[in-house]
């Protein structure tokens, strides 16, 4: 079966609810210099890495373990011209070892789930950044609390409201910074891609036989989307300085 997004994110400069602007003011926030080193855990198509370095002029170590997204991000760095600051390893970033302290900064956005969570995210990136070092997590929120009764129960767990997701910051000795947070304009870009990229692949691939799998797995998606996640659920880059 062809791994589902791989199909929907297909059209994707960015793989979160955010946009070029807010991802550099990320750079800004985090001052970023082209003597800067920076940690992208789970890069994907490696788009915010390709917006800093080209911006910033910053050094970068991306770490994916999809080999789709992988090989996207190499050529995209390369036709973007910075291929040279961006170096693109192949792994799982659960397993991959980034040593003590080497890096200025040490991103994760949008996929805390690797380690289990935020707490579990944060205990991972904050050895890896130099005392007065960056961490910055793109996390999901709930903006009401406590959620209806209507919410899928599958999500009931997962996340936190903002300020108790800002407090695992301070519990895990990164002390909170900055937050961008992202608007509804960036939530239906995000899912919005998915439904146009589903439907391009599904019209190309009449005869896939995993064509009504990956077709019933959006509709699904987006009836969510639609009902009650733009309401409830939130996305912030939330930054912090290593103590």
């Amino acid at each position: 079966m062809p791994w589902f997004f791989a199909v929907v994110e297909s059209k994707h400069e960015l793989q979160n609810p955010t946009s070029p602007e807010k991802i550099l003011l990320l750079g800004e926030r985090l001052g970023l210099l082209p003597n800067s080193r920076v940690l992208d855990m789970a890069s994907g198509r490696g788009g915010p890495a390709i917006l800093l370095a080209g911006e910033f002029g910053c050094r970068i170590t991306c770490v994916e373990r999809a080999e789709e997204f992988d090989v996207e991000a190499r050529r995209r760095a390369r036709e973007a011209g910075v291929d040279s600051l961006i170096e693109f390893v192949h792994a799982d970033a659960r397993e991959f070892r980034p040593g003590s302290e080497g890096y200025d900064v040490a991103l994760c956005l949008g996929a805390s789930f690797i380690w289990d969570g935020l707490p579990g995210t944060l205990a991972t990136l904050t050895p890896a950044v130099r005392p007065s070092g960056f961490v910055a997590v793109g996390e999901p929120y709930w903006r009401t609390w406590p959620l209806p009764e209507s919410v899928d129960p599958d999500w009931r767990e997962d996340f936190v409201t903002l300020p108790e997701t800002v407090e695992r910051f301070e519990a895990a000795g990164v002390r909170p910074v900055t937050i961008i947070d992202s608007s509804l304009d960036d939530w239906d870009r995000y899912e919005t891609l998915h439904w146009l990229a589903a439907d391009e692949w599904l019209t190309e691939h009449p005869d896939d036989p995993d064509r009504e799998e990956i077709r019933t797995r959006v509709e699904g998606d987006r009836d969510e989307y639609l009902r009650w996640q733009r309401k409830l659920l939130g996305w912030s880059i939330i930054v912090g300085r290593k103590r």
